[in-house]
């Protein structure tokens, strides 16, 4: 399994109209200090998070946006979710469409998704006029369901970050080793780890937005990050061979990529950082 960060940050890193400390060092330190909106790529096909940086993103690392066959929705934030790409699909924009996309969410998350294409084009993800204008498969999954798509399986585990627009996390698995792809989430619930209690991790993906901070809300940080990880280490989900990475990174807490690099190998993980990538 091949995978590649598209992006790496919370929002945008350093952020826009920011001058802290922390964005400073970035802009001063660049290469993979600056990062883009978190996206992640799975062997060149399916994306989890199809944010406002992800087609800049396919082009910088010379990925194919028209052999994307699969997209897995976390959640419907701004910074993760972009309806102008899905629109881009109509047929009088994309004169060829190269694979119908498989798209993977909770049903509340592609209502969510639906609505906002409908606000600029008569076009949905709930009628089948409407997927078959934008040649989409929308597939309702809800947490603690699994479901086979292709080659991969796919299970959704419980988020509550955005519990009202339908967050979710995911585990992916293809060729026998699985991910979890976990980022914009607290401390995991007693649920999802019970929903986590099958796997044994290749990789984990999990969200370090507030660094070395002091408060955590609706994200981890370095301290809840590490708890996080120890948690799954007891519970055998995660063990000595399981790589893990930081994502989601903000500049709350977090100073340029080369310092809290240093700072994680300490602590046994490693940063992300926008065009990694990694072979399972």
């Amino acid at each position: 399994m091949k995978i590649t960060f598209l992006g790496t940050a919370a929002i945008g890193f350093p952020l826009s109209f920011c001058n802290c400390e922390n964005c400073q060092k970035a802009k001063n330190h660049k290469g993979k200090s600056l990062r883009k909106r978190a996206s992640l790529l799975i062997n060149d096909e399916m994306i989890i998070d199809l944010g406002p940086d992800v087609q800049t993103s396919m082009m910088m690392y010379e990925k194919d946006m028209g052999k994307v066959k699969y997209l897995l929705q976390t959640h419907p934030h701004l910074d993760h979710y972009n309806e102008e790409m899905l629109i881009a699909r109509i047929p009088y924009m994309a004169m060829k469409n190269q694979e119908k996309l498989h798209i993977v969410a909770s049903r509340v998350c592609i209502e969510n998704m639906s609505e906002r294409i409908s606000r600029y084009e008569k076009a949905d993800l709930i009628s089948e006029e409407g997927k078959n204008k934008l040649l989409v498969d929308p597939i309702s999954l809800e947490k603690g369901e699994k479901i086979n798509l292709d080659a991969y399986q796919i299970k959704a585990i419980e988020s509550t970050h955005d519990e009202k627009h339908g967050s979710l996390l995911f585990v992916v698995t293809y060729n026998q080793k699985s991910i979890l792809y976990a980022t914009d989430t607290k401390m995991l619930t007693e649920e999802a780890l019970k929903q986590l209690s099958d796997y044994k991790l290749d990789l984990i993906v999990l969200d370090h937005t507030f660094g070395n901070t002091d408060y955590t809300f609706s994200h981890l940080n370095k301290k809840s990050f590490i708890e996080q990880i120890k948690i799954l280490k007891e519970l055998k989900i995660v063990n000595e061979n399981t790589l893990i990475y930081a994502t989601h990174i903000s500049h709350d807490g977090n100073s340029y990529h080369e310092e809290i690099e240093e700072d994680a190998v300490k602590n046994g993980y490693h940063i992300a950082y926008d065009g990694l990538e990694l072979i399972l």
